[in-house]
């Protein structure tokens, strides 16, 4: 992009909201620490990501059109793909759209609980990326092997911190507290997402997303369920709202480590990436008031709850 004349800001943009889609497609992580801490179906919470997952990249595929128009930006192509053009491109990218299909599918017709699809998940990486794509080598394996070692003994450190913060959360009956409160401001459902939403975006800017689905998951999920929200509903909203306040000034984390890899100053950023920031931030209300957009697949494939 930066050799394409794009300025730093915008790309820093681009790349930042971009990635938001990586929670919300199948299987982000983000669904799987919900769904543990929260008991609440991972299958469902998969199928939920479908269509928000969509309409997520058909809202920052319109913004990025409108605003490099107006910047001036030339885009790869100056006329339509042709259908040959597409179907290349389709195949070239096939196996990985086929793996959030065979995980749901895999789900929904009992062929592997949760636990296993993570287990096939590494199988089906490892032998696409040595036989299909044929990029996988033994360095490369390896380093993926140390990397996820990593990542996966710091999930488990803080499942198990997780444990113990929310054993005091429900002994000092903080969900009671903050239900009573929020009793006292509002009896709507939808408006008490919007607040709860402001909360994770402003807590996002301070704190990692993953980190923060394991902190309030325990005090939020029991009081939305008392104001008859779908645990499901809810924890993609949740999940939104903690991935984009990772990308909001003043500290967010992801917001720092692209900055820093593009040397971008903040404050450009801030400015050019404000039109994505809207964007999303639109969506996520559509969302919350209108929550059939997020609970019509998991419904269909797994029935009601």
């Amino acid at each position: 992009m930066l050799k394409r004349g794009f300025s730093k800001g915008y790309a820093a943009g681009v790349l930042s909201y971009g990635s938001l889609l990586a929670p919300i497609i199948p299987p982000g992580i983000g669904f799987i620490l919900y769904g543990t801490v929260g008991q609440v179906s991972i299958g469902r919470l998969f199928a939920a990501g479908v269509i928000p997952g969509l309409m997520l990249w058909a809202v920052l595929a319109f913004t990025i059109s409108v605003t490099a128009r107006r910047r001036g930006y030339e885009p790869e192509l100056k006329r339509m793909p042709t259908a040959k053009e597409i179907a290349l491109a389709s195949w070239g990218g096939v196996w990985a759209i086929l793996f959030p299909v065979i995980l749901i599918a895999g789900l929904r017709f009992g062929v592997f609980t949760p636990s296993e699809i993570g287990a096939f998940a590494v199988v089906y990486a490892v032998v696409i990326g040595f036989f299909a794509y044929r990029v996988l080598r033994a360095a490369s394996f390896r380093e993926a092997i140390e990397g996820s070692l990593v990542d996966i003994g710091a999930v488990m450190f803080l499942l198990a911190l997780s444990a113990i913060f929310g054993y005091g959360i429900v002994f000092e009956r903080i969900p009671e507290v903050i239900s009573a409160w929020m009793l006292t401001v509002t009896e709507s459902p939808g408006l008490v997402m919007v607040l709860i939403v402001i909360f994770i975006l402003l807590a996002g800017t301070f704190m990692e997303g993953s980190v923060l689905i394991i902190m309030l998951t325990p005090i939020f999920l029991p009081l939305v369920t008392k104001y008859g929200i779908d645990p499901v509903h809810f924890g993609l909203v949740f999940i939104m709202a903690a991935t984009i306040g990772n990308y909001t000034p003043p500290v967010g984390a992801a917001m720092f480590v692209v900055c820093q890899i593009l040397r971008c100053p903040i404050g450009a950023y801030t400015r050019e990436s404000m039109p994505f920031l809207i964007a999303v931030s639109g969506l996520t209300l559509l969302l919350i008031f209108v929550p059939g957009i997020v609970l019509w697949i998991p419904n269909l494939l797994f029935g009601m709850p």
